[in-house]
């Protein structure tokens, strides 16, 4: 399943500011002493989780982008250089300076589906992702958790769905629309049947089965006012997935979606970081 680059630039303020800090911080600290961490990013698409979480961890860093989609890979190395302080193209990829760190950053195009652990040799000292794991089916969830723990690597994953969006002020269709949109996020994308919500809790089990400490937090989006845009694009989105199902009829999600999309209208969206370290 691919994202357009614009549905992606709009969320990316919006999942920095709401990742859980003190885990990022663990995380980070987990790192320490390794003189250049090596940091694989799982379904990368246009390089946010690296923007989000480069300026946590030490001065010298590698990272490996890995994506199915190469017009998001390409627009990562577009955005990552204007990001940079000081961009400089490499044979693998770029070399960013920014905020006085030094990051190296190759892009991989990797299909997941085929093989949920495409770091091969390059063995990394930090799996991470953002946004991935819902999307996946809990067959999939297993075998990367097999996969990470045979490599004994840890894992650090952002904002994965754990419980429907609340909308205010409320609307007849709420609850109505929010079933029909969990259903429809439970279909096949990619992966094999969605996990959806469970998918964070079956994986903090899987993992702490495999020996694994394992920690959550929760990372809610909290939109309002300044994320009109956002909200606009959530809500058109909510809209087609309802119609996928056949489950509401079109005079109803049509009116839940102009009250969506009036000024004025909030939304916490649910969801959790995870971090996962080999014991």
């Amino acid at each position: 399943m691919s994202f357009s680059a614009e549905w992606l630039r709009l969320r990316e303020p919006v999942d920095h500011r709401s990742r859980d800090r003190a885990l990022l911080a663990k995380a980070a600290r987990y790192l320490e002493g390794k003189s250049e961490p090596v940091i694989y990013d799982l379904g990368a698409g246009a390089g946010s989780n690296l923007r989000g979480t480069a300026g946590a961890l030490g001065q010298r860093q590698r990272w490996v982008l890995a994506d199915y989609d190469p017009e998001l890979l390409s627009a990562s190395l577009n955005f990552l250089a204007a990001w940079a302080d000081q961009p400089r193209a490499t044979a693998a990829g770029l070399e960013l300076e920014k905020n006085g760190s030094l990051i190296r950053v190759e892009v991989k195009r990797v299909d997941l589906n085929a093989n949920p652990a495409p770091w091969g040799n390059t063995i990394p000292d930090l799996v991470t992702s953002a946004a991935l794991f819902d999307l996946v089916s809990e067959r999939w969830i297993d075998r990367f958790c097999e996969a990470l723990a045979k490599d004994k690597l840890a894992l650090y994953t952002t904002l994965v769905h754990d419980e429907t969006a609340k909308w205010s002020p409320p609307h007849e269709a709420d609850q109505q629309m929010s079933e029909a949109f969990e259903r429809d996020f439970g279909k096949e994308k990619g992966f094999g049947p969605s996990a959806g919500n469970k998918a964070i809790g079956y994986m903090a089990r899987k993992l702490g089965a495999l020996g694994y400490a394992v920690e959550l937090a929760d990372s809610p989006w909290r939109l309002g006012a300044d994320d009109y845009e956002l909200i606009g694009q959530l809500a058109d989105g909510w809209a087609n997935a309802v119609r996928e199902t056949g489950t509401v009829v079109e005079a109803t999600i049509q009116s839940w979606l102009a009250a969506r999309k009036r000024h004025g209208t909030n939304c916490i969206v649910g969801h959790k970081d995870l971090l996962a370290i080999p014991r």
